[in-house]
């Protein structure tokens, strides 16, 4: 999902630089300019700063360009876009521009005599994906939360703890092999637990 408040993305062909030490330069500047958030290289050598400015910074990026070392008689309004729809970008650009965020990667329990790990409940459960060792018990330890995730359900074990007074350790038995999924108390934000 993209970030509020909506971006906006400019563009630059990078194709008349006249070496890439001048591209990454203008990178740098462009950076600069008050309401620009992030630059990154994108497909084709593209340059793509992403702003959420309430003005036009055309101007402002196209002067860190010439600054750059760009020949000002080669820079053309045509070779700059002001895009309000982030969509055309590739997932690796938006992420390198932190319009989205990387997927989670799943974390394994560490084995001992019982598994034990720690998720993080912010807007979400961090990580969402856990994989343990079948037939070891568990036990997750749930940071704070309020509101609707102040409250987290293992549907399929018939367990709801309350995580607004400092968290909760939910302890588990050794499960059979399979996928026990977790939510919150309004069924909104899921995570799932993996016995293998």
């Amino acid at each position: 999902m993209f970030s509020a408040p909506l971006k906006e993305v400019y563009r630059i062909d990078t194709s008349d630089f006249e070496c890439q030490s001048v591209a990454a330069l203008a990178a740098m500047n462009i950076l600069e300019v008050e309401g620009v958030e992030a630059v990154t290289v994108g497909r084709n050598g593209t340059l793509l700063a992403v702003t959420s400015a309430h003005r036009n910074l055309r101007d402002d990026i196209i002067r860190a360009a010439v600054t750059s070392g760009l020949d000002p008689l080669r820079v053309k309004t045509v070779d700059l876009e002001r895009g309000f729809d982030p969509d055309p970008l590739s997932v690796s650009e938006a992420e390198a521009l932190r319009l989205v965020e990387p997927p989670k990667e799943p974390v394994r329990a560490v084995i001992e005599t019982v598994q034990r790990l720690r998720v993080s409940v912010t807007d979400g459960y961090d990580p969402d994906t856990i994989i343990i060792n079948a037939g070891v018990p568990v036990e997750i330890e749930f940071s704070e939360a309020h509101g609707c995730l102040g409250t987290v359900v293992f549907d399929g074990l018939d367990i709801e703890s309350n995580l607004e007074d400092g968290g909760a350790v939910v302890k588990l038995p050794g499960l059979e092999s399979g996928t026990y999924s977790f939510r919150c108390g309004m069924d909104i934000v899921h995570g799932n637990l993996i016995a293998e």
